[in-house]
């Protein structure tokens, strides 16, 4: 795969996919509350 196409296509997906990591990494402290709640 080309890099320039590659790069184009992070930077196409990035504002839909930047909240979905920003919130797994905040989920990730809170999801050790969640399994044990279960």
């Amino acid at each position: 795969m080309k890099i320039g196409r590659l790069v184009k296509t992070a930077i196409k997906f990035a504002p839909i996919v930047y909240p979905i990591i920003k919130k797994m990494m905040s989920d990730k402290k809170t999801t050790k509350t969640a399994i044990q709640r279960k």
